[in-house]
């Protein structure tokens, strides 16, 4: 079952816009995990908000916040050498 990105919006943007990004991601991504979702459905999920940050108003002038993003996205796949998110799952 899909993760309703609405659902999660708000609190990615909290995320995004706070300091310690990496971490709080992490215990969203793990607290989903927990709830059944899967690697894929949980990079779907940060697939959407990669493009929300790119046309809100808070972030689409900031390439920090882009490039955050971006960087954190690759720990779900094999790009990735350093940060390996959910890895007991196979890398997208």
């Amino acid at each position: 079952m899909e993760i309703e990105f609405q659902e999660y919006k708000d609190r990615l943007f909290e995320i995004i816009l706070g300091e310690s990004y990496h971490d709080e991601f992490l215990n969203l991504i793990n607290l989903l995990s927990k709830n059944g979702k899967s690697k894929n459905e949980i990079y779907n999920l940060f697939l959407e908000f990669h493009a929300e940050i790119q046309i809100d108003d808070r972030t689409k002038k900031s390439e920090t916040v882009y490039d955050n993003l971006s960087d954190f996205m690759d720990g779900f796949t094999e790009w990735s050498k350093s940060l390996k998110i959910l890895p007991s799952e196979p890398d997208l």
